[in-house]
Protein backbone atom coordinates (compact mmCIF):
# COMPACT_ATOMS: atom_id res chain seq x y z
CA UNK A 1 0.00 0.00 0.00
CA UNK A 2 2.80 2.43 0.21
CA UNK A 3 4.88 4.47 -2.45
CA UNK A 4 8.25 3.19 -2.91
CA UNK A 5 10.70 6.13 -2.40
CA UNK A 6 12.19 5.58 -6.23
CA UNK A 7 8.77 5.72 -8.23
CA UNK A 8 8.04 9.64 -6.32
CA UNK A 9 11.13 10.15 -7.54
CA UNK A 10 10.92 8.80 -10.70
CA UNK A 11 7.54 10.92 -11.39
CA UNK A 12 9.03 14.21 -10.36
CA UNK A 13 10.92 14.11 -12.62
CA UNK A 14 9.51 12.98 -15.49
CA UNK A 15 8.79 15.94 -18.10
CA UNK A 16 4.94 17.67 -18.23
CA UNK A 17 4.24 16.36 -21.41
CA UNK A 18 4.84 12.42 -20.91
CA UNK A 19 3.36 12.65 -17.26
CA UNK A 20 0.28 13.88 -19.03
CA UNK A 21 0.44 11.37 -21.85
CA UNK A 22 0.64 8.63 -18.91
CA UNK A 23 -2.41 9.13 -17.12
CA UNK A 24 -6.02 8.83 -17.89
CA UNK A 25 -8.20 11.36 -19.10
CA UNK A 26 -10.21 10.94 -16.31
CA UNK A 27 -7.45 11.22 -13.47
CA UNK A 28 -7.60 14.85 -11.43
CA UNK A 29 -4.49 15.29 -9.67
CA UNK A 30 -4.38 18.18 -6.87
CA UNK A 31 -1.91 19.83 -4.97
CA UNK A 32 -2.35 20.53 -1.15
CA UNK A 33 -1.07 23.64 0.15
CA UNK A 34 -0.05 21.20 3.43
CA UNK A 35 -0.18 17.57 3.68
CA UNK A 36 -2.71 15.16 5.31
CA UNK A 37 -1.57 13.58 8.55
CA UNK A 38 -3.38 10.79 8.73
CA UNK A 39 -6.58 8.73 7.08
CA UNK A 40 -8.10 8.01 10.93
CA UNK A 41 -11.24 10.39 10.42
CA UNK A 42 -10.77 10.90 14.26
CA UNK A 43 -7.40 12.13 14.74
CA UNK A 44 -7.21 15.43 12.77
CA UNK A 45 -9.85 18.11 12.14
CA UNK A 46 -7.02 20.31 10.56
CA UNK A 47 -8.29 21.01 6.50
CA UNK A 48 -6.05 19.11 4.62
CA UNK A 49 -6.36 15.89 6.44
CA UNK A 50 -10.18 16.50 6.56
CA UNK A 51 -10.20 17.35 2.97
CA UNK A 52 -8.63 13.44 1.51
CA UNK A 53 -10.90 12.09 4.34
CA UNK A 54 -13.63 12.91 3.29
CA UNK A 55 -13.58 10.92 0.16
CA UNK A 56 -13.35 7.81 1.56
CA UNK A 57 -15.70 8.06 4.73
CA UNK A 58 -19.56 9.82 5.54
CA UNK A 59 -21.20 10.97 8.02
CA UNK A 60 -24.59 11.14 8.46
CA UNK A 61 -25.48 14.34 7.36
CA UNK A 62 -22.94 16.97 5.61
CA UNK A 63 -20.76 20.11 6.34
CA UNK A 64 -23.67 21.72 3.90
CA UNK A 65 -26.54 20.14 5.80
CA UNK A 66 -27.14 17.54 2.84
CA UNK A 67 -28.32 14.32 3.85
CA UNK A 68 -25.66 11.88 3.81
CA UNK A 69 -26.00 7.90 5.46
CA UNK A 70 -28.94 10.00 7.40
CA UNK A 71 -32.25 10.35 5.40
CA UNK A 72 -34.01 12.35 8.13
CA UNK A 73 -33.70 13.28 11.84
CA UNK A 74 -36.01 14.41 14.47
CA UNK A 75 -35.69 15.51 18.27
CA UNK A 76 -37.91 13.04 20.26
CA UNK A 77 -37.84 14.99 23.55
CA UNK A 78 -34.90 17.29 24.10
CA UNK A 79 -32.18 15.23 24.97
CA UNK A 80 -33.22 12.54 22.21
CA UNK A 81 -32.14 12.84 18.98
CA UNK A 82 -33.56 10.00 15.96
CA UNK A 83 -31.86 9.85 12.92
CA UNK A 84 -32.85 7.61 9.81
CA UNK A 85 -30.45 5.98 8.10
CA UNK A 86 -30.26 5.39 4.91
CA UNK A 87 -30.55 2.01 3.33
CA UNK A 88 -28.82 0.03 0.51
CA UNK A 89 -25.42 1.54 1.59
CA UNK A 90 -22.37 -0.66 1.70
CA UNK A 91 -18.84 -0.06 2.99
CA UNK A 92 -15.43 -0.33 0.24
CA UNK A 93 -15.70 -4.01 2.22
CA UNK A 94 -18.40 -4.95 0.84
CA UNK A 95 -20.42 -5.04 4.18
CA UNK A 96 -24.20 -3.85 4.83
CA UNK A 97 -24.11 -0.27 6.73
CA UNK A 98 -26.43 -0.32 9.73
CA UNK A 99 -27.19 1.62 13.06
CA UNK A 100 -25.00 -0.62 14.69
CA UNK A 101 -21.92 0.87 12.36
CA UNK A 102 -22.93 4.36 13.98
CA UNK A 103 -22.75 2.83 17.72
CA UNK A 104 -19.09 1.43 16.99
CA UNK A 105 -17.73 4.63 15.15
CA UNK A 106 -19.07 6.72 18.31
CA UNK A 107 -17.27 4.11 20.49
CA UNK A 108 -14.67 4.56 18.44
CA UNK A 109 -14.44 8.28 18.32
CA UNK A 110 -14.37 8.74 21.97
CA UNK A 111 -12.31 5.91 22.88
CA UNK A 112 -8.93 6.84 20.50
CA UNK A 113 -6.65 4.35 20.38
CA UNK A 114 -3.93 6.73 21.62
CA UNK A 115 -5.86 7.68 24.54
CA UNK A 116 -5.95 11.59 23.59
CA UNK A 117 -8.68 13.72 22.93
CA UNK A 118 -9.06 16.49 20.34
CA UNK A 119 -12.17 18.86 18.91
CA UNK A 120 -12.93 15.70 17.49
CA UNK A 121 -13.95 13.49 20.50
CA UNK A 122 -15.38 16.44 22.18
CA UNK A 123 -17.96 16.82 19.50
CA UNK A 124 -19.62 13.69 21.67
CA UNK A 125 -18.51 14.95 25.02
CA UNK A 126 -22.67 15.43 25.87
CA UNK A 127 -23.66 12.24 24.39
CA UNK A 128 -24.35 10.03 27.25
CA UNK A 129 -25.36 7.18 24.92
CA UNK A 130 -26.29 5.89 21.60
CA UNK A 131 -28.70 3.81 21.14
CA UNK A 132 -29.03 1.06 17.81
CA UNK A 133 -33.42 0.81 17.69
CA UNK A 134 -33.52 -1.10 14.50
CA UNK A 135 -31.20 -2.06 11.77
CA UNK A 136 -31.96 1.91 10.46
CA UNK A 137 -32.74 3.88 13.33
CA UNK A 138 -30.10 5.39 16.03
CA UNK A 139 -30.97 7.81 19.16
CA UNK A 140 -28.12 10.07 20.27
CA UNK A 141 -28.94 10.78 24.06
CA UNK A 142 -27.54 14.14 25.80
CA UNK A 143 -27.16 14.94 29.56
CA UNK A 144 -29.34 17.99 28.68
CA UNK A 145 -30.40 19.70 25.79
CA UNK A 146 -28.13 19.64 23.11
CA UNK A 147 -29.27 21.62 19.78
CA UNK A 148 -26.44 21.75 18.26
CA UNK A 149 -25.90 18.01 17.93
CA UNK A 150 -26.64 17.81 14.70
CA UNK A 151 -23.61 20.11 13.23
CA UNK A 152 -21.15 18.34 15.85
CA UNK A 153 -22.39 14.85 14.00
CA UNK A 154 -20.85 16.42 10.70
CA UNK A 155 -17.50 15.26 12.21
CA UNK A 156 -18.63 11.45 13.13
CA UNK A 157 -16.85 9.67 9.73
CA UNK A 158 -19.05 6.03 9.77
CA UNK A 159 -16.42 2.92 9.88
CA UNK A 160 -17.92 -0.59 9.63
CA UNK A 161 -18.41 -2.30 13.22
CA UNK A 162 -16.70 -5.19 11.54
CA UNK A 163 -13.01 -3.64 11.68
CA UNK A 164 -13.28 -4.16 15.82
CA UNK A 165 -13.81 -7.34 18.12
CA UNK A 166 -17.27 -6.77 18.84
CA UNK A 167 -19.31 -8.74 21.42
CA UNK A 168 -22.60 -10.20 20.09
CA UNK A 169 -25.58 -8.07 20.43
CA UNK A 170 -25.93 -4.64 20.60
CA UNK A 171 -23.26 -2.04 21.21
CA UNK A 172 -23.65 -1.03 24.46
CA UNK A 173 -21.86 2.54 24.08
CA UNK A 174 -20.12 3.76 27.12
CA UNK A 175 -18.28 7.38 26.86
CA UNK A 176 -15.76 6.94 29.66
CA UNK A 177 -14.59 3.37 28.23
CA UNK A 178 -14.37 1.02 25.60
CA UNK A 179 -17.87 0.23 25.09
CA UNK A 180 -16.50 -3.80 25.48
CA UNK A 181 -14.34 -3.54 22.25
CA UNK A 182 -11.32 -4.97 21.70
CA UNK A 183 -9.25 -4.76 19.01
CA UNK A 184 -9.59 -0.94 17.45
CA UNK A 185 -7.76 -0.05 14.71
CA UNK A 186 -4.80 1.68 15.23
CA UNK A 187 -3.21 4.76 13.10
CA UNK A 188 -0.64 2.26 11.54
CA UNK A 189 -3.69 0.44 10.49
CA UNK A 190 -5.70 3.09 9.02
CA UNK A 191 -2.45 4.46 6.89
CA UNK A 192 -2.11 1.19 5.38
CA UNK A 193 -4.77 1.01 4.04
CA UNK A 194 -5.78 -2.21 6.08
CA UNK A 195 -8.72 -0.34 7.72
CA UNK A 196 -9.26 3.16 5.74
CA UNK A 197 -12.82 1.53 4.72
CA UNK A 198 -15.57 4.10 4.55
CA UNK A 199 -18.93 4.86 2.60
CA UNK A 200 -17.70 7.68 0.27
CA UNK A 201 -17.54 8.05 -3.44
CA UNK A 202 -13.36 7.02 -3.12
CA UNK A 203 -11.66 4.19 -2.37
CA UNK A 204 -8.19 4.75 -0.49
CA UNK A 205 -5.21 3.15 -2.81
CA UNK A 206 -2.13 4.26 -1.15
CA UNK A 207 -1.16 7.13 1.13
CA UNK A 208 2.13 7.81 1.81
CA UNK A 209 3.72 9.44 5.26
CA UNK A 210 4.40 12.12 3.20
CA UNK A 211 1.09 12.53 2.96
CA UNK A 212 0.56 12.04 -0.75
CA UNK A 213 -2.94 9.74 -1.54
CA UNK A 214 -3.46 8.13 -4.50
CA UNK A 215 -7.31 7.25 -4.46
CA UNK A 216 -10.16 5.59 -6.99
CA UNK A 217 -13.21 5.75 -7.56
CA UNK A 218 -16.01 3.54 -5.43
CA UNK A 219 -18.02 1.85 -8.58
CA UNK A 220 -20.77 0.50 -5.85
CA UNK A 221 -21.22 3.66 -4.03
CA UNK A 222 -24.82 4.55 -3.37
CA UNK A 223 -24.90 7.90 -4.85
CA UNK A 224 -24.38 9.69 -7.62
CA UNK A 225 -21.52 8.29 -9.17
CA UNK A 226 -17.98 9.75 -8.65
CA UNK A 227 -16.29 12.76 -11.04
CA UNK A 228 -13.20 10.92 -11.74
CA UNK A 229 -12.02 7.07 -12.40
CA UNK A 230 -8.59 8.40 -10.15
CA UNK A 231 -7.80 10.87 -7.98
CA UNK A 232 -3.99 11.61 -6.89
CA UNK A 233 -3.46 14.01 -3.90
CA UNK A 234 0.17 15.65 -3.38
CA UNK A 235 1.32 18.36 -0.81
CA UNK A 236 3.42 21.27 -1.66
CA UNK A 237 3.73 23.64 1.06
CA UNK A 238 5.47 26.57 -1.07
CA UNK A 239 2.92 27.98 -3.09
CA UNK A 240 5.39 29.05 -5.96
CA UNK A 241 6.07 25.43 -6.10
CA UNK A 242 2.55 25.21 -6.13
CA UNK A 243 1.95 27.11 -9.14
CA UNK A 244 4.45 25.78 -11.31
CA UNK A 245 3.53 22.30 -10.93
CA UNK A 246 0.27 23.96 -12.28
CA UNK A 247 1.94 25.38 -15.40
CA UNK A 248 4.13 22.79 -16.01
CA UNK A 249 0.97 20.25 -16.16
CA UNK A 250 1.91 18.15 -13.33
CA UNK A 251 -1.52 18.92 -11.52
CA UNK A 252 -4.74 20.03 -12.81
CA UNK A 253 -5.81 21.81 -9.70
CA UNK A 254 -3.95 24.03 -6.66
CA UNK A 255 -5.24 25.03 -3.93
CA UNK A 256 -4.44 28.57 -1.81
CA UNK A 257 -2.36 30.23 -4.67
CA UNK A 258 -0.97 33.59 -3.74
CA UNK A 259 -3.17 36.80 -5.08
CA UNK A 260 -0.55 37.60 -7.36
CA UNK A 261 -0.53 34.33 -8.78
CA UNK A 262 -3.83 34.69 -9.51
CA UNK A 263 -3.25 38.04 -11.06
CA UNK A 264 -0.87 36.21 -13.36
CA UNK A 265 -3.50 33.89 -14.94
CA UNK A 266 -5.34 37.00 -15.96
CA UNK A 267 -6.01 36.58 -20.19
CA UNK A 268 -4.15 32.81 -19.72
CA UNK A 269 -6.45 31.46 -21.74
CA UNK A 270 -4.93 27.27 -20.62
CA UNK A 271 -5.57 28.33 -16.94
CA UNK A 272 -8.36 29.43 -14.51
CA UNK A 273 -8.84 30.43 -10.88
CA UNK A 274 -11.89 30.03 -8.89
CA UNK A 275 -12.80 32.47 -5.51
CA UNK A 276 -14.88 31.84 -2.61
CA UNK A 277 -15.92 33.68 0.27
CA UNK A 278 -14.79 31.53 3.29
CA UNK A 279 -15.77 30.74 6.84
CA UNK A 280 -12.36 31.50 7.43
CA UNK A 281 -12.17 34.43 10.11
CA UNK A 282 -8.43 35.92 10.34
CA UNK A 283 -8.00 37.37 13.60
CA UNK A 284 -5.59 38.53 16.38
CA UNK A 285 -5.88 36.80 20.24
CA UNK A 286 -4.56 38.75 23.00
CA UNK A 287 -3.90 37.55 26.39
CA UNK A 288 -5.96 39.52 28.09
CA UNK A 289 -6.52 37.68 31.83
CA UNK A 290 -3.27 36.45 32.48
CA UNK A 291 -0.92 39.30 34.96
CA UNK A 292 1.66 38.14 33.05
CA UNK A 293 1.24 37.88 29.29
CA UNK A 294 3.79 35.85 27.46
CA UNK A 295 6.40 37.90 25.27
CA UNK A 296 4.83 41.46 26.50
CA UNK A 297 6.82 43.58 28.41
CA UNK A 298 5.74 47.05 29.88
CA UNK A 299 7.89 49.01 32.08
CA UNK A 300 6.20 48.45 35.11
CA UNK A 301 5.98 45.22 34.93
CA UNK A 302 1.95 44.96 34.06
CA UNK A 303 0.21 43.23 31.37
CA UNK A 304 -0.75 46.30 29.10
CA UNK A 305 -3.23 44.16 27.52
CA UNK A 306 -5.70 43.65 30.27
CA UNK A 307 -6.47 47.22 30.01
CA UNK A 308 -9.07 47.72 27.25
CA UNK A 309 -7.80 50.79 26.44
CA UNK A 310 -5.12 49.56 25.28
CA UNK A 311 -7.04 46.83 23.12
CA UNK A 312 -8.63 49.34 21.27
CA UNK A 313 -5.99 51.27 20.91
CA UNK A 314 -4.35 47.98 18.83
CA UNK A 315 -7.37 47.75 17.19
CA UNK A 316 -7.70 51.54 16.37
CA UNK A 317 -4.05 51.05 14.68
CA UNK A 318 -4.47 48.62 12.14
CA UNK A 319 -6.03 49.71 8.44
CA UNK A 320 -7.76 46.71 7.46
CA UNK A 321 -9.27 48.58 4.10
CA UNK A 322 -5.13 48.74 3.21
CA UNK A 323 -4.57 44.98 3.83
CA UNK A 324 -7.57 43.17 1.97
CA UNK A 325 -7.10 45.41 -0.97
CA UNK A 326 -2.85 45.75 -1.20
CA UNK A 327 -2.39 42.72 0.44
CA UNK A 328 -5.38 40.15 -0.32
CA UNK A 329 -5.57 41.72 -3.44
CA UNK A 330 -9.42 42.05 -2.71
CA UNK A 331 -9.36 38.38 -2.07
CA UNK A 332 -10.59 38.77 1.17
CA UNK A 333 -13.17 40.78 3.12
CA UNK A 334 -12.72 43.52 5.66
CA UNK A 335 -14.47 42.26 9.48
CA UNK A 336 -16.18 44.08 12.01
CA UNK A 337 -16.98 41.07 14.24
CA UNK A 338 -14.87 37.93 14.59
CA UNK A 339 -16.72 35.41 12.55
CA UNK A 340 -18.03 35.98 9.02
CA UNK A 341 -20.26 39.10 8.82
CA UNK A 342 -21.94 37.08 5.46
CA UNK A 343 -22.31 34.00 7.33
CA UNK A 344 -25.91 32.86 8.44
CA UNK A 345 -26.55 34.06 12.22
CA UNK A 346 -23.98 36.82 12.27
CA UNK A 347 -24.89 40.34 13.49
CA UNK A 348 -26.20 41.95 10.49
CA UNK A 349 -25.87 45.27 12.60
CA UNK A 350 -22.44 45.51 13.96
CA UNK A 351 -20.58 48.31 12.84
CA UNK A 352 -17.18 48.68 11.16
CA UNK A 353 -13.91 48.65 13.24
CA UNK A 354 -11.97 52.30 13.04
CA UNK A 355 -8.97 53.19 11.62
CA UNK A 356 -7.61 55.60 13.69
CA UNK A 357 -3.83 55.90 14.62
CA UNK A 358 -4.29 59.33 15.90
CA UNK A 359 -6.76 58.28 18.41
CA UNK A 360 -4.47 54.96 19.27
CA UNK A 361 -1.41 57.18 20.54
CA UNK A 362 -3.99 59.05 22.53
CA UNK A 363 -5.64 55.79 24.11
CA UNK A 364 -2.21 54.08 25.12
CA UNK A 365 -1.16 57.20 27.09
CA UNK A 366 -4.52 57.85 28.62
CA UNK A 367 -3.56 54.24 29.98
CA UNK A 368 -0.06 55.05 31.60
CA UNK A 369 1.66 53.64 27.95
CA UNK A 370 2.54 56.81 26.09
CA UNK A 371 5.82 55.64 25.17
CA UNK A 372 4.27 52.24 24.54
CA UNK A 373 5.25 48.71 25.04
CA UNK A 374 7.14 45.40 23.61
CA UNK A 375 5.54 42.58 22.94
CA UNK A 376 6.33 39.44 20.23
CA UNK A 377 3.51 38.95 17.67
CA UNK A 378 3.64 35.46 16.38
CA UNK A 379 2.05 34.15 13.62
CA UNK A 380 2.37 31.11 11.51
CA UNK A 381 4.44 31.86 7.51
CA UNK A 382 2.78 28.57 5.94
CA UNK A 383 -0.86 28.52 6.88
CA UNK A 384 -2.89 31.64 5.73
CA UNK A 385 -2.71 32.87 2.91
CA UNK A 386 -0.24 36.35 2.58
CA UNK A 387 -0.76 35.25 6.16
CA UNK A 388 3.35 36.66 6.84
CA UNK A 389 3.01 40.13 4.88
CA UNK A 390 -0.03 40.73 7.16
CA UNK A 391 1.80 40.11 10.20
CA UNK A 392 4.16 42.48 9.25
CA UNK A 393 1.66 45.06 7.83
CA UNK A 394 0.16 44.47 11.81
CA UNK A 395 4.00 45.16 13.21
CA UNK A 396 4.33 48.16 11.13
CA UNK A 397 0.71 49.74 11.98
CA UNK A 398 1.62 49.05 15.68
CA UNK A 399 5.21 50.90 15.79
CA UNK A 400 3.56 53.65 14.35
CA UNK A 401 1.75 54.47 17.15
CA UNK A 402 5.17 53.88 19.69
CA UNK A 403 4.91 49.91 20.37
CA UNK A 404 7.65 47.41 20.15
CA UNK A 405 7.27 44.80 18.08
CA UNK A 406 9.21 41.84 17.46
CA UNK A 407 7.51 39.53 14.84
CA UNK A 408 8.01 35.29 15.31
CA UNK A 409 6.41 33.55 12.27
CA UNK A 410 7.55 30.48 12.42
CA UNK A 411 6.16 26.40 10.59
CA UNK A 412 2.86 25.75 11.97
CA UNK A 413 3.66 22.74 13.09
CA UNK A 414 5.97 24.71 15.52
CA UNK A 415 3.26 27.47 15.90
CA UNK A 416 0.29 24.86 16.70
CA UNK A 417 2.75 23.58 19.58
CA UNK A 418 3.54 27.28 21.24
CA UNK A 419 -0.09 28.28 21.08
CA UNK A 420 -1.46 25.19 22.29
CA UNK A 421 1.37 25.12 25.03
CA UNK A 422 0.20 28.71 25.65
CA UNK A 423 3.28 30.26 25.31
CA UNK A 424 2.22 33.53 23.15
CA UNK A 425 0.41 36.99 24.58
CA UNK A 426 -0.60 37.70 20.95
CA UNK A 427 -0.59 35.68 18.07
CA UNK A 428 -2.08 35.77 14.62
CA UNK A 429 -4.86 32.92 14.48
CA UNK A 430 -7.53 31.91 11.50
CA UNK A 431 -10.43 30.17 12.39
CA UNK A 432 -14.27 29.21 10.98
CA UNK A 433 -17.23 26.59 11.77
CA UNK A 434 -19.51 25.39 9.24
CA UNK A 435 -22.05 25.74 11.22
CA UNK A 436 -22.17 29.21 11.86
CA UNK A 437 -20.74 32.28 14.19
CA UNK A 438 -21.55 31.30 17.13
CA UNK A 439 -19.87 28.09 17.00
CA UNK A 440 -16.36 29.82 16.10
CA UNK A 441 -17.07 31.79 19.54
CA UNK A 442 -18.34 28.98 21.40
CA UNK A 443 -14.67 27.56 21.31
CA UNK A 444 -12.99 31.09 21.54
CA UNK A 445 -13.77 33.45 24.15
CA UNK A 446 -16.00 31.65 26.71
CA UNK A 447 -14.78 30.55 30.54
CA UNK A 448 -14.48 27.10 30.10
CA UNK A 449 -17.43 24.83 30.61
CA UNK A 450 -17.05 21.03 29.67
CA UNK A 451 -20.66 20.40 30.17
CA UNK A 452 -21.95 22.83 27.50
CA UNK A 453 -18.74 22.06 25.74
CA UNK A 454 -17.71 25.98 25.49
CA UNK A 455 -14.16 27.62 25.96
CA UNK A 456 -11.97 24.80 24.87
CA UNK A 457 -9.75 27.07 22.78
CA UNK A 458 -10.13 30.56 25.03
CA UNK A 459 -6.20 31.11 24.84
CA UNK A 460 -7.21 35.03 25.63
CA UNK A 461 -7.98 33.46 29.15
CA UNK A 462 -10.88 36.06 28.45
CA UNK A 463 -13.81 36.22 31.28
CA UNK A 464 -16.95 38.18 31.06
CA UNK A 465 -20.17 37.44 33.26
CA UNK A 466 -22.59 38.37 30.71
CA UNK A 467 -20.65 37.27 27.67
CA UNK A 468 -20.59 33.24 29.51
CA UNK A 469 -24.58 33.93 30.02
CA UNK A 470 -25.18 34.67 26.47
CA UNK A 471 -23.10 31.33 25.50
CA UNK A 472 -24.83 29.68 28.01
CA UNK A 473 -28.09 30.40 26.99
CA UNK A 474 -27.43 29.87 22.82
CA UNK A 475 -26.12 26.57 23.92
CA UNK A 476 -28.90 24.44 24.98
CA UNK A 477 -31.71 26.88 23.13
CA UNK A 478 -33.65 24.88 20.71
CA UNK A 479 -34.88 27.67 19.10
CA UNK A 480 -33.48 29.18 16.19
CA UNK A 481 -34.40 32.79 16.14
CA UNK A 482 -34.03 33.18 20.01
CA UNK A 483 -30.43 31.33 19.77
CA UNK A 484 -29.39 33.83 17.13
CA UNK A 485 -29.90 36.50 19.59
CA UNK A 486 -28.12 35.28 22.34
CA UNK A 487 -25.08 34.21 20.00
CA UNK A 488 -25.26 38.27 18.36
CA UNK A 489 -25.79 39.34 21.70
CA UNK A 490 -22.22 37.47 22.62
CA UNK A 491 -20.84 38.28 19.84
CA UNK A 492 -21.37 42.32 20.39
CA UNK A 493 -19.71 42.04 23.74
CA UNK A 494 -16.93 39.94 22.54
CA UNK A 495 -16.40 43.51 19.90
CA UNK A 496 -16.78 45.44 22.53
CA UNK A 497 -14.09 43.98 24.94
CA UNK A 498 -11.68 42.87 22.11
CA UNK A 499 -9.95 39.57 23.40
CA UNK A 500 -8.54 39.27 20.31
CA UNK A 501 -9.28 42.17 17.04
CA UNK A 502 -10.52 40.82 14.04
CA UNK A 503 -8.68 41.07 11.08
CA UNK A 504 -10.54 40.00 7.81
CA UNK A 505 -12.58 37.08 6.21
CA UNK A 506 -10.55 35.08 3.80
CA UNK A 507 -11.52 34.07 0.88
CA UNK A 508 -11.00 30.22 -0.38
CA UNK A 509 -8.90 30.57 -3.91
CA UNK A 510 -8.21 27.76 -6.57
CA UNK A 511 -5.81 27.92 -9.24
CA UNK A 512 -6.96 25.24 -12.40
CA UNK A 513 -6.95 24.05 -15.91
CA UNK A 514 -9.45 26.53 -17.83
CA UNK A 515 -11.14 23.31 -19.26
CA UNK A 516 -12.73 22.35 -15.59
CA UNK A 517 -15.06 23.99 -13.58
CA UNK A 518 -15.12 24.48 -9.69
CA UNK A 519 -17.34 24.88 -7.77
CA UNK A 520 -15.38 26.51 -4.39
CA UNK A 521 -16.72 25.60 -1.02
CA UNK A 522 -16.82 27.96 1.73
CA UNK A 523 -15.02 25.73 4.36
CA UNK A 524 -11.68 26.00 2.62
CA UNK A 525 -11.70 21.90 2.09
CA UNK A 526 -10.90 20.74 -1.65
CA UNK A 527 -12.26 17.43 -3.02
CA UNK A 528 -12.64 16.06 -6.06
CA UNK A 529 -16.40 15.91 -6.25
CA UNK A 530 -16.24 20.04 -6.27
CA UNK A 531 -14.41 18.99 -9.44
CA UNK A 532 -15.75 18.65 -13.06
CA UNK A 533 -15.02 18.59 -16.42
CA UNK A 534 -16.70 21.37 -19.04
Amino acid sequence: MKFRSKQLALLVGISASLFVSSVSADTLRMAYYAAPSTVDPYRSSASPTASLNEHIYEALVSRTDQNLLGTSWHWKDDTTLVFNLRKGVRFHNGDAFTARDVVYSACRMMYRVDGKKNMLTSALSPVTDVVAVDDHTVEFKTVQPYPILTAKLKSLAILPAGLGQVPAGNIQYDDTGDCGITGYPTRAQFESGETAIGTGPYKLEKFENTGDADLVRNTDYWGSSANWDRVEIRSVKNSGARMAGLLAGDFNLIENPTTEDVTSLSGNEKYSFTSEPSWRSIFLILDVGSDVAPGVVAADGSNPLKDLRVRQAMSLAINREAIVDRLMGGQATVANQFAPSYQEGADPNMPALEYDPEKAKALLAEAGYPGGFQLVLNAPNDRYVNGTRVAQAIAQYWSKIGLQIDLKAEPWSVFRKGRSGREFGVFMYGWGHPQGPAQMTSYAFPTRDKNLNLGASNYSNYHNDSFDAAMAKWAVETDTAKSNSYAQEAARIAVRDLPGIPLYYQHSLWAHDSDLTVKGRPDERTWAEMVSKK
